[in-house]
């Protein structure tokens, strides 16, 4: 049995400063135990955004695990709502959360401070439960209908490209609250985070779905910009909240993408 010194203190131990990175965004993206020796700055949190797509191969990972093990025993539509559920619990909504703040406040007013303003409620109201209902169903639906053999692969690719879309949406646009879930990120993260975040994304996308990888490209890239011009329309610019509804639409569209039947 080891026998360490009795001042010893695993906080004290520094771990590799890239690992350190990952597990930050984990800490940040999930509800997933981290160790307890992160070691926590400015800089290490903006940088840790290059990491957020293996957050989501992570996510994937368990949430294909879970369909393969359901599609066992239940229906396609059982096995993809229990692995949709898997990521809502491993995340704690978080980025459903934000889909529905973002659709209460973006459809509840005209007015741009107003609209902030719904958004920071805790409360749900109709604009957000409508827009989680109806997105949390085509989810199902649309992973259901993608061929089993795929869906595992096509999990991963859709958490992975669905957590890239926060870089470049922080990168290329304003940050235009003075705090939030955000904030943190919103003045610091480099374009080195978003090129290397960026070229993860792609060699696991291309892994996962081979060839098909170029029209997830250009369907997610196409959304991000589309969504970015009317978050700068109606806001200004980016919030917590929305990167969060941009996050969840995106792994939609991912499903969407591969449950076309021609």
């Amino acid at each position: 049995m080891p026998v360490f010194p009795a001042n010893w203190n695993n906080r004290d131990i520094h771990m590799p400063r890239l690992l350190n990175r990952y597990f930050i965004a984990q800490m940040f993206l999930t509800r997933l135990p981290v160790p307890a020796s992160l070691q926590h700055s400015d800089e290490e949190l903006a940088a840790s955004t290059a990491f957020f797509p293996l957050v989501g191969v992570l996510l994937g990972a368990i949430a294909a695990m879970v369909y393969t093990i359901a599609d066992l025993v239940w229906s396609h539509h059982i096995a993809a709502t229990l692995a949709i559920g898997a990521t809502v619990l491993l995340t704690g909504a978080f980025h459903e959360d934000g889909l529905a703040d973002s659709a209460d406040g973006l459809g509840g007013s005209f007015d741009r401070n107003r609209k902030l303003s719904i958004m920071r409620d805790s409360r749900i109201g109709t604009y957000g439960s409508v827009a989680l209902i109806l997105v949390l169903m085509l989810k199902v639906q649309s992973l259901a209908t993608v061929p089993t053999n795929l869906v595992p692969w096509v999990i991963i690719c859709a958490h992975t490209v669905a957590r890239w879309t926060s870089l470049p949406l922080i990168v290329f646009n304003p940050y235009v609250r003075e705090e939030g879930t955000g904030k943190p990120f919103a003045a610091s993260v480099s374009t080195q985070s978003l090129v290397a975040g960026t070229a993860m994304a792609i060699v696991i996308s291309v892994v996962c779905v081979g060839l098909d990888a170029l029209l997830v490209a250009t369907g997610v890239i196409a959304f991000v910009w589309l969504a970015q011009w009317f978050l700068r329309k109606q806001l200004g610019g980016v919030t917590g909240d929305t990167l969060g509804g941009v996050n969840s639409c995106t792994e939609l569209l991912v499903y969407m993408i591969f449950a076309v039947q021609l």
